[in-house]
């Protein structure tokens, strides 16, 4: 526990120094612009056209004397007296300040930097948060903190309130912090508050649950998905999601991903034969560089049947298509085929199809696809050859049945 609260200090220490490094050119420049009087350059405290003896704290004493509303000034007040060790001192004069000038972006992280500085975490926060609502264009200043903080658990509710407000800056700071934060925890803490409120976006869905897949955390990915989804397309969700192509693909989590090719369509739409919509894959004179349309399953082991149905119109292709469920193995060259479909070539009237197939132990997550057919029976590998193919294809009712 003690190495916890260590490590937990030691992120807020980094955070504290940071701003305050960060903060110090701020008040410097606005000294340099604001602070004249007769021709005089006050830059905190320092006189640059006069010499005299008086010490910094004796001169912005002066000075707010003299104008007890120069908000500027009594920063650079709160500074002396911190300097001189008088804490209180120096948090009276910069709660003035605030008071003068409370949306004044100095104003305001000068202030964050106090409370940083000694050690008043929520306080720094609280400030920051005045900053991004009032001055997007501090982002480069205020997202790196508010990320670092958030690693820390110490400040989660915090950011679950803000995450509930769902002020504007929000997504431009979750998509830093989703590239930038060292753990996903508190993440999965603010995305859990903004899904339940129906006010993820799509962006935010995608950058947090591809980051969960891409570290493997597959079941927290599709519990993000799952609950994210907007509760209309919620009555889709099945060992595979969509796959009566009602609604277009998403390219997010565990609905259908397209991928982007030259030469190739692939969109949903009426289709004559079809219940209702379904899916079109056109093929344009395109040579083969991979699967135009894949998804990815969370499957227990088992066994299962692979269902669909497929219509093909002039397809060119010597090899021809076929849609294959595959383990998602890290490190493996070539996937473990789990099952594939009957060969979509030339042309042909609505077909069905129906594979048996069982998810090994070793087997957590899977990926179905449209892929090239092998014309070896048996075979369980696509093909894997140059092949270029011209034509139409059409698929609909694709699901997966569980048999135990």
């Amino acid at each position: 526990m003690d190495a916890t609260r260590n490590t937990a200090a030691q992120a807020w220490t980094v955070v504290a120094i940071g701003v305050a490094l960060a903060l110090a050119w701020w008040v410097i420049v606005a000294a340099n612009e604001a602070w004249r009087e007769g021709g005089r350059a006050l830059v905190l405290g320092r006189d640059t056209t006069e010499g005299g003896d008086a010490s910094p704290l004796a001169r912005w004493r002066a000075q707010v004397a003299r104008n007890p509303t120069d908000a500027v000034a009594l920063l650079a007040l709160g500074r002396a007296r911190e300097a001189q060790g008088d804490i209180e001192g120096a948090r009276s004069a910069i709660d003035r300040a605030l008071q003068l000038a409370p949306a004044d972006r100095v104003a305001l992280i000068e202030g964050a930097a106090f409370h940083a500085r000694t050690g008043d975490a929520a306080g720094a926060l609280a400030r920051l948060r005045r900053v991004a609502d009032l001055h997007p264009d501090a982002y480069t200043l205020v997202w790196p903190v508010f990320t670092t903080a958030l690693d820390d658990a110490r400040h989660t509710e915090f950011f679950v309130g803000v995450a509930g407000e769902n002020p504007q800056w929000w997504p431009a700071f979750f998509a830093h912090a989703c590239a930038a934060a060292t753990s996903t925890g508190a993440l999965e803490r603010v995305f859990a508050v903004r899904a339940a409120a129906g006010k993820a976006s799509a962006d935010e869905r995608r950058c947090f649950i591809g980051r969960l897949q891409r570290e493997g955390r597959w079941s927290s990915a599709y519990q993000a998905w799952l609950n994210s989804l907007p509760p209309a397309a919620r009555q889709h969700v099945g060992y595979v999601y969509n796959g009566d192509f009602e609604q277009a693909p998403s390219n997010l989590g565990f609905d259908w991903v397209v991928a982007r090719q030259g030469g190739v369509v692939v969109e949903t739409g009426r289709a004559a034969g079809a219940a209702g919509r379904a899916l079109h894959v056109e093929l344009l004179d395109k040579r083969w560089t991979g699967p135009p349309i894949q998804q990815t399953l969370v499957l227990v082991p088992g066994r299962y049947r692979f269902e669909g149905r497929g219509r093909v119109e002039r397809l060119e292709s010597w090899l021809g298509l076929q849609w294959g469920v595959y383990c998602v193995d890290a490190g493996e060259a070539t996937p473990r085929q789990l099952a594939h479909t009957r060969r979509f070539a030339g042309s042909s009237g609505w077909v069905d199809w129906s594979e048996d197939f069982t998810v090994p132990r070793d087997c957590p997550v899977q990926r179905l696809r449209l892929e090239l057919a092998n014309l070896r029976e048996g075979v369980a590998a696509p093909g894997n050859v140059a092949a270029r193919l011209s034509g139409d294809l059409w698929f609909d009712g694709l699901r997966i049945r569980g048999l135990d």
